[in-house]
């Protein structure tokens, strides 16, 4: 075998053992936070206590490791945890955006986890139609009736939402989270 032969499957099985990796990165970026606050890491699984800690420095934290399973995982300030952030925690780079004011975390860097920020926002979104709708003032029945209408129209919307997701990412984790945890309502 020539040695042009060997560097070339040397570098092809460094590509395909790289490509099986079960490291993650976490890239976050800590936005209204001081250096040396603390950012939690936990797993769904694992209740309310976190697993893994770092801290927030020049406006950024890091956490990577090993994972043998893509998982749903939330990262939260540990003085704010109402602050957190979800995301699919998988091996891979992960990008995520950490705020003070909840509806501006972010993820991305994987499909999954892209999918599932598209999900969050669509829901957002709809979400704060349905408040916004609510909130307008009531004259008289038929307006009164209009404005149910139009509320159940956007929980639909959210609700479907949420199936086109899970039936989009049947095969993946996503999908199978959203199935076995979506219960979706029965409208009449």
């Amino acid at each position: 075998m020539s040695i042009k032969t060997f560097l070339g499957l040397t570098v092809v099985g460094m590509l395909c053992l790289s490509c099986q990796s079960n490291v993650y990165q976490i890239s976050g970026f800590a936005y209204g936070f001081m250096d040396g606050d603390t950012i939690c890491l936990r797993f769904e699984s694992d209740g309310k206590r976190p697993v893994y800690i770092t801290q927030v420095v020049d406006g950024k934290f890091t956490f990577s490791g090993e994972t043998g399973a893509t998982t749903l995982c939330h990262i939260y300030p540990k003085n704010r945890p109402e602050s957190t952030v979800s995301l699919f925690l998988e091996p891979a780079q992960i990008a995520v955006e950490l705020s003070l004011l909840p509806e501006r975390n972010r993820v991305s860097g994987t499909t999954i986890n892209n999918t599932w920020q598209q999900l969050n926002d669509s829901i957002r979104i709809l979400g704060q139609e349905v408040v916004k709708t609510s909130l307008l003032p009531v004259n008289d029945s038929v307006t009164q009736l209009s404005r149910i209408k139009t509320v159940d129209s956007l929980h639909r919307r959210m609700s479907d939402c949420i199936l086109n997701t899970a039936r989009c990412n049947s095969d993946n984790p996503l999908g199978q989270y959203i199935n076995e945890n979506y219960k979706a309502p029965e409208f009449k």
